[in-house]
């Protein structure tokens, strides 16, 4: 037997694989005579909830199955944490379609950073000429919604919305369209998606499921410590002067080990969530915190952890003004003055990028 609403094989063992149903539900709505969803489409039909998915080759296929109904693509990214959702291989997949960047959450930054100047560096990031395809967004504050909803209906009466899991995806949608919400099924596909209607517009946006990543420190995180640590406003910012052979913490999963040759001091600003710690401690005392105050002094994780739950890693950078250490799913380090280098240790699967400033170093 298949669900009508994805035409997944319908199966007991595996909730997070598609088609899963729990066996006691199915029995009882097969002797009432009642249609026989699969959990995640019931979820989707009656919540309009879309439960995400992992971003494996199968549904990279999946995706690849849904874009030959779609000219146009609208691919939300959250510009926290923009090298974590920003990701080369779903920009691979969607090479030959017109793809509409909604760069979402710049309520978070400091109000001094421009939309101009975030659409300057986002053009940049991604390689693009087309500046107008690039969609400065808050749907927390509501910014720019109404000019993106103009914008995506001069282009075409439908969209494919794509994005990965906590880019506020959900809420976007949430606040433009109606809450009328259809499964649309596509042939060949093993997982259905929303379609839904854009309040007063002639666009209908086709939302899928959130795609779950591995290399974010958030992805570490069990579900309330992921929704503790979620940025939700203005992010905290701590400007640092660090003497040789200091280490700092970002959360108890982030350690920076500094060293320089320069007879100044380097200086460098972190810029988190409020809830995650920074701490500066003596090199010879981070190792006895790593071990002893996961969870703890050191947030997140957002309880008591062990460091042998964890593979860490070690990657070694040299950092310069105007240059930033981006840690994924978590924030960043910005450079105002060195050159210096920096030691950073990290579970072994998140992603660290050295990037061109966000933030303006002058300011």
């Amino acid at each position: 037997m298949r669900c009508p609403g994805c035409g997944a094989a319908i199966q007991f063992d595996d909730p997070k694989k598609p088609g899963y149903i729990p066996r006691e539900v199915f029995e009882k709505r097969l002797e009432e005579g009642k249609e026989i969803l699969c959990q995640r489409c019931f979820r989707m039909k009656h919540y309009g909830k879309l439960e995400p998915v992992e971003f494996d080759w199968d549904f990279k296929n999946q995706l690849k199955s849904y874009l030959g109904g779609f000219d146009v693509v609208v691919w939300v990214i959250d510009i926290f944490d923009f090298e974590g959702t920003y990701r080369e291989d779903i920009a691979e997949i969607l090479k030959g379609k017109r793809v509409i960047y909604v760069i979402n959450k710049i309520d978070l930054l400091p109000r001094a950073v421009t939309v101009k100047e975030i659409k300057e560096w986002v053009k940049k990031r991604i390689k693009t000429k087309n500046t107008d395809d690039i969609r400065i967004v808050s749907a927390e504050k509501n910014f720019g919604l109404t000019s993106l909803v103009k914008y995506l209906s001069r282009l075409t009466d439908k969209a494919l919305v794509v994005g990965v899991t906590n880019v506020g995806k959900s809420s976007l949608l949430n606040k433009i369209c109606t809450h009328e919400n259809t499964i649309s099924p596509f042939p060949g596909t093993t997982l259905g998606i929303l379609k839904r209607k854009v309040k007063e517009a002639n666009l209908y946006l086709y939302d899928t499921p959130g795609i779950m990543t591995s290399d974010r420190i958030l992805d570490l995180l069990d579900p309330e410590c992921q929704k503790r640590v979620l940025p939700r406003e203005e992010l905290s910012r701590k400007t640092f002067k660090p003497d040789n052979g200091r280490t700092i913490f970002m959360g108890g999963l982030c350690r920076f080990d500094i060293h320089f040759e320069t007879e100044k001091n380097p200086i460098f600003l972190l810029f988190s969530s409020k809830e995650v710690t920074f701490h500066e401690t003596r090199r010879e005392r981070a190792d006895e915190l790593m071990r002893n105050r996961l969870g703890d002094l050191l947030i997140p994780p957002c309880s008591k952890t062990k460091f042998e739950n964890f593979k860490w890693k070690r990657e070694t950078f040299t950092l310069k003004e105007g240059e930033e250490l981006a840690v994924a799913g978590l924030g960043w380090m910005s450079v105002r003055r060195g050159p210096f280098t920096v030691e950073v240790t990290v579970p072994d699967s998140v992603k660290l990028v050295v990037r061109e400033a966000l933030v303006n170093p002058k300011r």
